[in-house]
């Protein structure tokens, strides 16, 4: 899928940071407990927005629904200062949000840079879920909520993907 410059650095450093949680240091799953201990700290983190905005948007992993791939594609070609980069309330109408993530979007909104943020979490979530270049341990999550009981046969299922999918673009497969 083809990106803006701002998005092909952003979405590498996005990935890896959603890679970064998905296991704990003994390799067991760790994602959802992860991203609950980041959505606690959200206020805290939120002002990383300015110099790791990755680092925060991951909170928002699985938050989105995307109601108009169109509107998402143009985001994705603009930069946050140009006029295809839409504002939050012009996006939100073309998403559907979970639950879980509306008081963290009122946080958002209330920092300085929140609007431009919220929308480059929302296109880099856009990114993860269609661009097959962009996330691939994660592509075959699919949307759950927070509290989901069946979170460490979900993260299972992604590593399983994941070592497929690397499996697919020519490397030796871990294991024996």
């Amino acid at each position: 899928m083809n990106k803006s410059r701002y998005f092909y650095e952003l979405i590498k450093t996005y990935h890896d940071e959603l890679d970064d949680l998905v296991t704990d240091s003994e390799g067991k799953p760790a994602l959802q407990k992860r991203l609950n201990d980041k959505r606690k700290e959200f206020d805290a983190i939120l002002p990383m927005i300015e110099f790791s905005p990755e680092m925060v948007a991951v909170v928002f992993h699985g938050a989105f629904g995307f109601n108009s791939p169109e509107i998402m594609q143009q985001i994705v070609l603009s930069e946050p200062d140009e006029a295809g980069f839409s504002s939050w309330d012009e996006l939100i109408g073309d998403l559907t949000v979970s639950d879980w993530a509306q008081p963290l979007i009122a946080s958002a909104l209330k920092a300085r840079g929140g609007d431009v943020f919220l929308v480059a979490t929302a296109a880099l979530e856009f990114l993860r879920l269609r661009d097959s270049n962009a996330a691939p341990l994660l592509e075959a999550e699919t949307e759950k909520e927070q509290g989901d009981e069946d979170d460490e046969d979900d993260e299972k299922d992604l590593r399983e993907a994941g070592a497929d999918w690397l499996v697919e673009q020519g490397f030796e497969s871990l294991e024996r």
